[in-house]
C-alpha cells in the first residue's frame, strides 16, 4: 500500500515554475499503455447528489477501446448495463426497459452514467505526454502539469503518482475533477483503488472503491445484448 491518506488540498497560488526536468519527471510517472491491455473487477460506489445519496455495486470490464459496466442496487438487483467507446455511451435500463445512446462530450450525464462514460482502463492509468504540457509548476508537495487543453494534473512529488485531475470550466467532458487515493502495487503495476469523480457543477460526486481487480484478463467481446423488444433512443 503506497498511500491511504486523503488527497491534500491543492492551492494554485502556491505553485511556481518548476526547476526540475519535465522529460525526466514524465518518464518517471507510471505509464502502462503498452503493458496493460485490459482490466476486469468489482467495486462499491457512493453516488452523491444534492438531496440524494445512493450506494451501488458495479462490475466492470475494460480494454483500450471500450468499457462495460454492470450496476446492482443496494438490494442486489441488477439495474442496467453501460457501454462506452469513448465517443458514445449506450445505457440499458433493465428496470424501466429502455436503451439510449448519447455522446460522451456535451451530454447531460448524471449519477453512475458519469463514471461509465469514462474508459476505466484509461482512468486507472492516466498518462501524460510531454508535448501536451503547456506549463510545469511545483510547490512543496506537488508538481502541477498544465496541459494545452486547460487540464491541470497534480502529481505527488515523493511517490510520483497522479493525485488529481482538474478540467477547465469550459470543458464539455462529464466531470470537473478526478481524485486518486489508496495506490497499491500489483503484478508490477501501481494503480489506485479509490477514485472520486466530481460532476461538472462540482456538487455531485461518485466515490468508487475497488474491491477486486484483475489485470490483463482475456475478455469476451464487450457488448450489451439487448432484447429484441428494446429500442435504442439516440440523443
Amino acid at each position: 500500500m503506497l498511500s491511504c491518506s486523503s488527497t491534500q488540498k491543492l492551492v494554485d497560488n502556491n505553485f511556481r515554475p518548476s526547476k526540475e526536468n519535465l522529460s525526466q519527471t514524465i518518464n518517471q510517472l507510471p505509464n502502462y499503455s503498452d503493458d496493460l491491455q485490459s482490466v476486469e473487477g468489482k467495486g462499491r460506489a457512493i453516488v452523491s447528489e444534492p438531496g440524494n445519496t445512493e450506494r451501488v455495486t458495479i462490475r466492470f470490464a475494460s480494454n483500450q477501446q471500450k468499457s462495460l459496466v454492470t450496476i446492482r442496487n443496494g438490494l442486489g438487483i441488477e439495474g442496467g448495463q453501460l457501454l462506452t467507446d469513448g465517443d458514445t455511451l449506450l445505457i440499458y435500463n433493465k428496470v424501466d426497459k429502455y436503451a439510449r445512446k448519447v455522446p460522451v462530450q456535451g451530454a447531460n450525464l448524471n449519477r453512475i452514467n458519469r463514471l461509465a462514460s469514462l474508459n476505466i482502463l484509461d482512468m486507472l492509468n492516466y498518462s501524460v505526454k510531454e508535448e501536451d504540457v503547456d506549463q510545469f509548476l511545483e510547490n512543496e508537495s506537488f508538481y502541477q502539469l498544465q496541459l494545452k487543453t486547460g487540464t491541470k494534473v497534480y502529481i505527488d512529488k515523493n511517490s510520483l503518482i497522479v493525485r488529481q485531475i482538474i478540467q477547465p470550466s469550459s470543458t464539455s467532458l462529464p466531470y470537473s475533477k478526478i481524485e486518486y487515493e489508496a495506490y497499491t502495487s500489483m503484478k508490477g503495476f501501481t494503480l489506485p483503488r479509490k477514485i472520486s469523480i466530481f460532476g461538472p457543477d462540482g456538487k455531485s460526486k461518485i466515490a468508487l472503491q475497488l474491491t477486486a481487480l484483475e489485470l490483463n484478463p482475456k475478455l469476451d467481446p464487450l457488448t450489451i445484448e439487448l432484447p429484441d423488444d428494446i429500442p435504442i433512443y439516440h440523443e
